[in-house]
């Protein structure tokens, strides 16, 4: 009986050192023009780029297209929002004050679980141990990229726009 529960205590261990490697290397970006999004902050954006700040810090819960459908935001307590809906969500007008209120002051929902959304303002000035206007910059031009994920109003037959 020492033998098989050897044996099989081996095959066990091989079983999950491969399921663990397939796991670790199911998120390896093969294609190098592909970005990568990560829910984790490895690395520091300087550049005060919307769309890069967007990609490293927000994509990873938000995904690229801003819909929240990642595998990152299926983990998150309180899921993610759309935030392709925002205009469609607020009579065709993008919301830009209070996207700029929930990067600076959070969404006034205590964290609960893993996975909330995080108050921007002290992570990045933190981050790059930036001056209060740089910060402000920072914020602005998230804003604004988020305004570009915008989902286009579908037009109905009978309702022209």
């Amino acid at each position: 009986m020492t033998t098989s529960s050897a044996i099989l205590k081996a095959c066990l261990l091989l079983f999950f050192l491969l399921l663990f490697g397939a796991f670790a290397l199911s998120d390896v970006h093969w294609d190098s023009k592909t970005e990568q999004t990560t829910p984790f902050f490895f690395y520091v954006v300087t550049s005060t780029s919307g769309r890069e700040m967007y990609l490293a810090y927000c994509s990873g819960c938000h995904g690229k297209d801003g819909r929240a459908r990642t595998a990152a935001s299926r983990l998150c307590a309180v899921s993610p929002s759309d935030l392709t809906l925002l205009s469609i969500n607020n009579q065709g007008s993008y919301p830009a004050q209070k996207v700029l209120e929930v990067l600076h002051n959070g969404t006034g929902k205590p964290p609960q679980g893993q996975g909330y959304m995080p108050v921007w303002e002290p992570l990045l000035k933190s981050m790059n141990s930036e001056t209060q206007d740089v910060v402000d910059l920072r914020l602005r031009n998230l804003t604004e990229h988020v305004r570009t994920l915008q989902a286009r109003p579908v037009a109905h037959p009978w309702h022209p726009f």
